[in-house]
């Protein structure tokens, strides 16, 4: 029987190869589906096509000449040639044009390293140039945001930027002016480059005409250990680089995740990583005088063993349904499952799982819940304060002597306007909060537990779509601070209970996997570089 025709498919030849490919598929697609590197500065998959700036130009047969690969669609038939010297002269033609009046720069610019000008310049330039006119003067060093500065004569006018304000955030603050060789990007006159979602402007930039505010010249790009890890920023968890040196992060840049965020991150989540930096950190356990009293004392440090033992302690002498654990949907899936198992060993204990939303859902990224992991600790079978009425009551009843032991996990399982409420709290409730900052909430507390924080674990998000993602450690946290999970555990072993036998959170997670419906197979593996769903 012979088979019919996909109509919807066609072959073409690239490079002495036979391709099959949708039908609309443009040839530098085809291409790059086959492993073929073709060169490009304008071309953005999540943008619409421009063709103007050339560098992608390849040889197609019975074509009279070189084509640009970005809007030549592929037809049945095609042959297609991306090396050769017609190319490689037309490709030479296109650098020396683009770096007719580009600066030579390249030792203080900020893009140096992953500047695709400059590495094309290499692979696909003469060399040498040609033009001895004066170059074409711009703007240097313009703020032209918030988080982005923009340098005018590095520009090759890709409009990838422009487009991108254009067709993805919608707020269109960037034009093309001018026209020819002095076309340039800019603001329109009494507007900012100030929408939630700004630097990527800088991420799809191929030179270094746009940089980010708060990175330039903080670090060049070739010292940075990327890390693949998620944004904890927001209930959408956006796949992110965490850009890292001599033990701290530097950066946080979106990768490319389809099923999440696509290509992008919003400016929240990619500066979040300062809190590390200008946030004191809790870089031991405290306690309220050696012996756990209420009185005005100032906290003291002691040591993880001497801090768990007075934990334990008061955790054993509590009242059946008198103590109550405040645990933040920022916590990880394993630290949640362990504190799940720490109230199963107390005597009716309670776990508040506070809403933390700040705004509303936009159409593009941002989530209104601030805290990465709800929908994990609804799957723990957690359920989610709304309106943390609960939460407020709980202080209440702890003020009022109803509550012997308020364990608080998580910088943000408590506002910092809890405060005063904490402290008339500890007037006849023992309370400990374990929170990487040296804040507020951590110095009216009678036992202060230091936790590592973003960017010093490794663990488990679930986002608000059901899409379980791996939290990457990618700096050591200070001191003697801890994983949530770990600290857990080693409080149960202080009561005298097994407290499991993990040594690391794969092996809780692999617990978790185990007994937890709606998690099964859930494991580093299944889960891979872009998440695995989960729930039902």
């Amino acid at each position: 029987m012979t088979p019919v025709p996909n109509p919807e498919k066609l072959k073409l030849t690239i490079d002495g190869v036979i391709v099959e490919v949708d039908k609309g598929t443009t040839v530098l697609q085809a291409a790059g589906g086959m492993g073929i590197d073709v060169p490009r500065y304008c071309y953005h998959p999540g943008l619409t096509i421009a063709g103007n700036c050339r560098i992608c130009l390849v040889e197609i047969e019975k074509m009279p000449k070189l084509a640009t690969s970005c809007t030549t669609l592929a037809a049945d038939g095609m042959v297609v040639r991306t090396t050769g010297p017609k190319v490689e002269d037309g490709r030479r033609a296109v650098m020396e044009f683009l770096l007719a009046n580009h600066p030579l720069d390249c030792p203080i610019c900020d893009q140096a390293g992953e500047c695709r000008l400059q590495e094309y310049s290499f692979q696909h330039g003469s060399g040498t140039s040609r033009f001895e006119e004066e170059k074409i003067k711009g703007y240097k060093n313009k703020q032209v945001g918030p988080h982005v500065v923009l340098d005018t004569e590095r520009c090759i006018v890709c409009t990838r930027c422009v487009r991108f304000t254009q067709e993805i955030t919608g707020t269109g603050e960037l034009g093309v002016f001018q026209r020819g060789a002095m076309s340039y990007i800019d603001i329109f006159p009494g507007t900012q480059l100030d929408n939630a979602y700004s630097g990527n402007t800088v991420d799809i930039c191929p030179v270094g005409a746009l940089t980010l505010e708060e990175f330039r010249f903080k670090k060049r790009v070739w010292e940075l250990r990327d890390v693949s890890s998620v944004c904890g920023s927001c209930a959408r968890g956006c796949n992110v680089h965490l850009g890292t040196a001599n033990e701290k992060i530097w950066r946080l840049t979106p990768r490319e995740n389809q099923q999440v965020n696509k290509w992008w991150m919003c400016d929240e989540g990619r500066l979040s990583y300062q809190a590390l930096d200008n946030t004191p950190r809790l870089k031991e356990a405290r306690m309220r005088g050696e012996a756990a009293s209420h009185g005005p004392a100032a906290p003291a440090g002691i040591p993880w063993p001497r801090a768990l033992e007075v934990l334990a302690g008061k955790l054993k002498e509590a009242r059946p349904g008198a103590v109550v654990i405040m645990a933040s949907a920022s916590l990880t899936l394993e630290d949640l499952y362990v504190a799940r198992l720490l109230a199963g060993v107390l005597n009716s204990a309670e776990i508040i799982v506070p809403e933390t939303t700040r705004g509303v859902d936009d159409n593009l990224l941002i989530r209104a819940d601030k805290t990465p992991n709800a929908y994990g600790a609804r799957l723990l079978g957690l359920k989610i304060d709304a309106g943390n009425r609960r939460r407020a009551e709980a202080l209440t009843h702890a003020a009022t002597g109803k509550v012997d032991v308020l364990m608080i996990l998580g910088s943000d399982a408590l506002p910092p306007g809890a405060v005063e409420a904490l402290d008339a709290a500890r007037s006849n409730a023992f309370i400990m909060v374990f929170s990487p900052f040296d804040d507020a909430v951590t110095r009216s507390a009678d036992l202060a537990l230091p936790g590592a924080a973003y960017g010093e674990f490794d663990g488990t998000w679930v986002n608000f779509q059901g899409r379980a993602q791996r939290v990457r450690r990618a700096v050591a946290p200070p001191a003697v601070a801890l994983e949530g999970w770990r600290m857990l555990a080693e409080l149960m072993k202080s009561m005298d209970h097994p407290g499991g036998p993990w040594s690391a959170s794969e092996g809780v997670l692999e617990e978790i996997a185990r007994n937890v419906a709606g998690l099964e197979g859930l494991s580093v593996k299944t889960m891979g570089a872009t998440g695995l769903q989960v729930g039902t």
